[in-house]
């Protein structure tokens, strides 16, 4: 006789420190696993009763969950065995992840939403959170399990985002959103690695080729001698621009984020040192004589080891994560708006749509320019591969490649 109950099961700990809550089967004296898609901390968990305690805030809704899942479980075990006298504890977990756990994906997004965002990866919670939204818009009132994401659903939500008017590099996103939303469900056991869609289905062919959004050296000098009043709008975009173009490239995020005591004085050198907010690496970076410039002119606002350098925070007032992202994408619009009457103050070509992000895009193409080799490149970027900086270096003119040719 086999039987089927939901545990917390303490033998994994998630990223947020709390525990998986489990659908246990055992048969023989075997017993499987299979994730019911949320988790609970110990302290929040009645053992005896396998239940959340009513203190946990979603109390009533995991209590309606956990019974329906032992209901069905039990359910489906009745009818295997009605149907099979003889099966493993596997053939049972098989059978039930693909009968009766068709667990919500709608319902696994909301799990990774609340995990990343308690983790503080903000922007991580977003990308999930859009990838819920068109899901939802494209689903409507209909329900959508795991089980129900094949090939031919693929297909037909590409068809569907592309009648929406939708470009392949932001496709591109969703799909690997979703990808990586189903590679978490088979870690998690609520599907088989052989029930993953995107064996047969390539995501290659939505993703444009990144467009080029390098500016000359010298449109980078007409932004920068354009004279703007300190500590204003104007001057904290003008200021932002050229201290990432002169630091290798920084994105705004870390140059936001950027603390005195990320400076080091050795010798005469002025060391920067911080971890990339997007891939966790560990950057160490000998500042120019112009960036110095740069941060020296905030020594009378903002000095102190543990303010912020640049004056778009404010230590005291940005503590959470959700605070911190929310005034960043706010400051971030904000300076490619100035960004945008810096270029019509310095007469460069509006078509070329100036952003934040064009400042690094424009020192990769510079050094590249330079015959700086690729990998040295790739390196002062914080990158983990040439391929991905690769996409950053613009396209020679064409009178470099004639004169190039020159050489043959």
């Amino acid at each position: 006789m086999a039987s089927a109950s939901v545990v917390l099961f303490t033998s994994k700990t998630l990223k947020n420190g709390e525990h998986p809550i489990m659908v246990r089967i055992i048969k023989d004296r075997k017993t499987k696993y299979i994730s019911v898609g949320h988790s609970c901390s110990p302290e929040l968990w009645d053992f005896k009763k396998e239940v959340p305690k009513r203190k946990h805030p979603l109390f009533t809704e995991l209590c309606v969950l956990i019974d329906f899942k032992k209901a069905e479980a039990n359910k489906a075990l009745l009818k295997i065995e009605n149907e099979n006298i003889s099966f493993s504890s596997q053939d049972v977990k098989a059978k039930l992840v693909k009968q009766v756990l068709k667990f919500s994906v709608f319902d696994f997004l909301d799990q990774i939403i609340k995990e990343q965002k308690e983790a503080g990866k903000i922007g991580n919670s977003r990308v999930y959170y859009d990838l819920r939204r068109v899901l939802k818009l494209y689903m409507g009132d209909k329900k959508l399990a795991f089980t129900d994401i094949k090939k031919s659903y693929l297909t037909k939500f590409e068809q569907h985002l592309k009648s929406e008017g939708l470009n392949p590099n932001t496709m591109s996103v969703y799909f690997r959103t979703l990808r990586a939303t189903i590679n978490k469900a088979i870690d998690q056991e609520i599907l088989g690695k052989g029930e993953n869609p995107f064996i047969e289905y390539s995501i290659s062919h939505l993703k444009n080729e990144t467009e080029k959004r390098a500016i000359s050296k010298e449109d980078i000098r007409k932004i920068e001698n354009i004279e703007t009043l300190f500590n204003s709008q104007l001057s904290h975009a003008q200021d932002f621009f050229m201290f990432s173009y002169y630091s290798s490239g920084t994105n705004f995020k870390d140059v936001a984020l950027l603390k005195w005591k990320n400076l080091k004085i050795i010798q005469e050198d002025i060391i920067m040192e911080y971890v990339r907010s997007k891939t966790g690496k560990k950057m160490t970076i000998k500042l120019p004589p112009k960036a110095v410039e740069i941060i020296n002119k905030y020594k009378s606002l903002t000095y102190g080891t543990e303010n912020y350098i640049f004056p778009f925070l404010d230590k005291n007032t940005h503590i959470k994560p959700m605070t911190i992202a929310n005034r960043l994408k706010k400051t971030q619009r904000m300076v490619n708006l100035k960004l945008k009457e810096l270029c019509v103050l310095a007469e460069i070509d509006a078509s070329l749509n100036i952003s934040t992000y064009v400042a690094r895009h424009s020192f990769a193409t510079a050094l590249k320019k330079s015959n700086v080799t690729t990998a040295i490149i790739s390196e002062m970027m914080g990158h983990k591969s040439e391929a991905i900086t690769q996409i950053y270096l613009d396209s020679f003119d064409d009178s470099v490649k004639y004169e190039a040719s020159l050489n043959l």
